[in-house]
């Protein structure tokens, strides 16, 4: 393959472009890390979800150089791309970038992608070649994710999976390269930072987990929001969450909420909420609903249950990366390396599945032990490297 010359294009800077909490939390660590090599780099903030990028950005104590604020109320996928790809064309013209980094799936990421293209500019995807091989789980990341690699110039893996992923859709290899998953820096910086005590956990949290951790012999995290489970796959999840709780008292859940009222729709139907939207009391003891929460308020929380139950995409590499196995709502999923190592087990919305999965880890003692299946924590060393040695 031939490299792409970037003094043919200009020596201005190298530009990130996120959207989403997601986002920040895995390419923050090669922000710092590429301006800490002395790289002029700029970020370019599209704020597809402002209150929780936000929170991600004070973490870690960055300012973007340019926000597009481009969220509004009731906001779709058709207004996020309009709205990300009118404004990322001035961005564009005005930082004159020598290279463009994305990250992962989301429309951002997609519409950023494109933009880049469409300007003749170099582009670097982080999170690279993660498939499902379902163009509709998950909505609509799986198309983002592959779309990205289309027009990506360099793809920064995470794993020996992801790499074979992209050489079977015709990548050539020397554009790929293996590093680990920026999630697992990302990890690891703040877990030591709480550690140290140099980062405070909410109140809330740290009373809802002594209380379950004093009153129950186990406790996991529930998270599930995924819009392809709307309905009654979620439905399903519910009901049958419900009834294990009420066939294990011993048994204790943290439940951070998700706002969409398909959500609680389903919460409601299938009796894990009430009709007016309170716990139901059979349970009520057993569970400890939370809002959404800042980042490192939800490391704490993983590093302190037994195992987790999610259909997100992040927790599973996060909770396996500190020793929690990991029951995925989905059907597919493009983090498989934890299923072959026995960490997560793939449930879907099947309720006989789910509840000898559950069983399963509710009778396992709670080992600690670290799977590095999704990085070492070195991941944006490489890619700082990779940019000098093969890049810039």
């Amino acid at each position: 393959m031939t490299r792409v010359s970037l003094n043919t294009i200009g020596n201005g800077p190298i530009l990130f472009v996120i959207g989403t909490r997601p986002e920040a939390i895995k390419l923050i660590p090669v922000i710092q890390a590429l301006g800490n090599a002395g790289y002029d780099v700029r970020l370019c903030a599209t704020f597809q979800h402002r209150e929780l990028l936000q929170q991600v950005l004070d973490l870690f104590e960055i300012v973007p150089d340019i926000s597009l604020d481009v969220m509004k109320p009731g906001q779709d996928l058709f207004h996020i791309t309009t709205a990300v790809l009118s404004r990322m064309k001035d961005v564009l013209e005005d930082t004159n970038p020598s290279l463009v980094f994305v990250h992962g799936d989301t429309t951002t990421t997609m519409v950023a992608s494109l933009a880049a293209f469409y300007k003749n500019i170099p582009l670097a995807h982080v999170e690279a070649g993660l498939r499902t091989g379902n163009k509709w789980a998950p909505f609509p990341e799986e198309i983002n994710r592959r779309f990205t690699g289309v027009l990506a110039t360099y793809h920064f893996a995470p794993t020996p999976l992801a790499v074979k992923n992209l050489l079977n859709e015709g990548v050539e290899r020397t554009a790929i390269f293996c590093t680990g998953n920026t999630v697992v820096d990302a990890l690891f910086q703040i877990k030591k930072r709480i550690d140290d005590g140099q980062l405070k956990i909410g109140d809330e949290v740290v009373q809802k987990i002594s209380t379950l951790k004093k009153n129950f012999k186990k406790t996991f995290l529930l998270t599930a929001h995924r819009r392809e489970s709307f309905g009654d796959p979620l439905i399903r999840i519910f009901t049958t969450l419900k009834k294990f709780l009420l066939n294990n008292p011993d048994i204790g859940c943290i439940y951070t909420t998700h706002p969409n009222p398909k959500v609680r729709e389903a919460l409601i139907e299938s009796g894990f909420l009430d009709k007016t939207g309170e716990l139901n009391a059979s349970i009520a003891h057993q569970v400890m609903l939370l809002g959404p929460i800042e980042y490192q308020d939800m490391i704490f929380i993983l590093d302190h249950i037994n195992f987790v139950v999610t259909d997100s995409g992040g927790i599973q590499e996060e909770a396996v990366s500190l020793g929690v196995p990991v029951v995925c709502l989905r059907e597919v999923t493009e983090r498989q390396e934890a299923v072959w190592a026995g960490m997560t087990i793939l449930v879907g919305n099947d309720e006989v599945k789910l509840d000898h999965a559950l069983c399963r880890y509710a009778g396992l003692e709670k080992t600690n032990k670290r799977l590095d299946v999704y990085g070492d924590g070195h991941a944006c060393e490489r890619i700082v490297s990779i940019v000098a040695r093969e890049i810039m």
